[in-house]
């Protein structure tokens, strides 16, 4: 029996796209090809966690199923914990709900670290269990994690600053990344406790990053990282060239936006509009001016989770579903997910080669950056096929 089976609730028919468009080498993915793809994903996490055991996986260079873990988790093990939150959420499963909370008591030890990227680990990690779940554990996590990333804020700099750890270095207390933006938001904008001075420096954390990050030059792209020097941050990239430092913007501006709106929702449209303008093609270069010609599919997927977002709350909003369930498609259609070959789903063929997304770039070591599968890039392809399903709602992930 399918793992979903009747957990997805529309009012479209299961066996036919949601839209159809003609420009497309396929159709839009339909509900019943979703609801596999979310299946194709769930299976594959029973697999890695086969490998893995105890540990963290982190990635995972071929499809012949050798991963890297850790015993810590990095910054990728909320995603593990968070994947896991989801399966449960989707599934109603009690055995699931367990195993997510179980990876989820094993972060804590990171709630010490110096790094704003703890704000990936406890947003995705922690806060989707407290707040799905009610998990009380996850919920003590989160309160820890806002009281420990609140006192970060640096009031000279107007910002929580990278920080020296998961990769920061020496210039990490005086740089900001727009990496974790999305889950910075989500997380501090959970937190009751102070929540006035809390919301105060997180509104002024991302006027920083939009005064420094967003090229006024050309319009809607955003530099990924910037570090302060004579009383200023400059950028240290080009913007808009890392593709999924673009998608990192894209969604941390629709979060901003659902919370804040305005003028955060005109910065986050500008931002997709960008993408769109400047990516013509699905499956985007993981720099546009790289000379490796490397791809990276699951900026792709960011940026479809910012759109979906997006869609929620402008006026002209059925366009950018349509934009994000496109690349969806093409994704799942791709190479870099296996189950799907050109129009036949292989849903009667599933086996632990089924559901592999192996299309994250990542720094397998020092100077080397190849696609490989990953927990977070499994995890917000998922994130992605519930949204498009309307099975969750894109601002509760």
């Amino acid at each position: 029996m399918p793992i979903l089976s009747g957990r997805i609730s529309v009012s479209h028919s299961e066996n036919s796209p949601l839209y159809v468009n003609s420009s497309m080498t396929h159709p839009l993915l339909s509900l019943k090809e979703i609801e596999l793809a979310i299946e194709m994903l769930i299976n594959r996490m029973d697999h890695i966690d086969s490998i893995c055991d105890k540990n963290f996986p982190l990635f995972s260079p071929d499809a012949a199923g050798h991963w890297v873990t850790s015993q810590g988790g990095s910054w990728i093990g909320g995603f593990w914990s968070g994947w896991w939150w989801l399966r449960a959420h989707v599934t109603k499963s009690r055995s699931d709900l367990v195993k997510a909370a179980e990876i989820c008591r094993r972060l804590s030890s990171k709630l010490d670290v110096d790094s704003i990227n703890r704000s990936f680990i406890f947003w995705y990690g922690s806060a989707l269990g407290s707040n799905w779940f009610g998990d009380m554990h996850a919920q003590t996590q989160v309160k820890s994690a806002i009281t420990a990333i609140a006192a970060t804020y640096n009031p000279e700099l107007e910002c929580f600053p990278l920080g020296a750890a998961m990769g920061g270095g020496e210039k990490g207390e005086r740089s900001i990344s727009i990496d974790s933006l999305a889950a910075l938001i989500q997380l501090l904008g959970s937190g009751a406790d102070e929540q006035h001075e809390i919301q105060t420096m997180l509104r002024r954390h991302v006027d920083t990053i939009l005064g420094y990050c967003c090229d006024t030059q050309n319009q809607g792209a955003f530099h990924a990282l910037a570090s302060y020097s004579r009383r200023k941050f400059t950028p240290l990239d080009n913007a808009g060239v890392w593709s999924r430092g673009q998608a990192w913007a894209m969604l941390g501006l629709s979060r901003a936006a659902a919370r804040w709106g305005e003028p955060y929702v005109t910065y986050a449209q500008t931002a997709c509009e960008y993408w769109k303008n400047s990516r013509t093609d699905s499956l985007p270069s993981n720099y546009l001016n790289g000379s490796d010609k490397l791809l990276d599919p699951s900026s792709a997927v960011i940026a479809s989770l910012a759109m979906i977002s997006l869609a929620d709350q402008i006026q002209e909003g059925d366009q950018w579903f349509m934009n994000a369930h496109k690349l969806i498609t093409d994704v799942i259609y791709s190479q870099y997910f296996t189950g799907f070959q050109g129009n036949d789903v292989q849903g009667e063929k599933q086996n632990t080669d089924s559901g592999i997304f192996q299309g994250c770039c990542y720094r397998t070591s020092p100077g080397k950056e190849e696609l490989v599968e990953t927990p977070w890039g499994s995890f917000f392809l998922m994130v992605a096929l519930c949204a498009l399903a309307r099975i969750i709602k894109p601002e509760d992930v």
